[in-house]
């Protein structure tokens, strides 16, 4: 009896700091959110600027062959602001899933501090409700589009031997 209650006791601290850990990356993963929500609105503001610009500059009169340097400057910006506003959609689709994460997260650290769940069939059905509950999310978000990870690779690929924006 008591090298089952010890027993007990050790997989009860096994689950707790189980958790603890759980707690940790949905903190880092939150942050991590919140930091990419913030630099996401500082380039959109950009974008506003630069279109701004940009129609300020088309709006200038002058004579050949300026004109056409101006209009093919502002062509190079507006292919450039679409191609990032791509990229930006990409980026919150990203987030969406990275935000579906974190909550499973927590729900599996709540579930882990659930005095309620005893048996080790308790735990296997708990767990398996939660792979439903992941999956229906997962699937109202959608799965990712060949779009989607076009976009990824392109980003990836963009990066390499450049600035990274993301």
């Amino acid at each position: 009896m008591a090298h089952e209650e010890s027993e007990s006791a050790a997989l009860r601290a096994v689950v707790v700091e189980f958790g603890r850990h759980l707690d940790m990356l949905a903190e880092q993963l939150g942050g991590a959110l919140m930091e990419a929500d913030r630099d996401c609105c500082s380039v959109g503001e950009s974008f506003h600027d630069l279109v701004a610009a940009r129609s300020t500059i088309e709006g200038i009169s002058c004579a050949e062959p300026e004109r056409s340097v101006l209009r093919n400057s502002c062509k190079r910006i507006g292919d450039s602001l679409e191609a990032a506003v791509v990229a930006l959609q990409y980026h919150d689709r990203f987030a969406q899933r990275l935000a579906l994460v974190r909550t499973a997260l927590n729900r599996l650290r709540k579930l882990l501090h659930d005095r309620s769940v005893g048996s080790y069939t308790e735990w296997l059905q708990a767990l398996r409700d939660e792979e439903q509950i992941n999956r229906a999310e997962q699937q109202r978000l959608g799965p990712p589009t060949s779009h989607d990870q076009a976009v990824g690779a392109q980003l990836h690929a963009a990066s390499i031997g450049s600035v990274e924006l993301f």
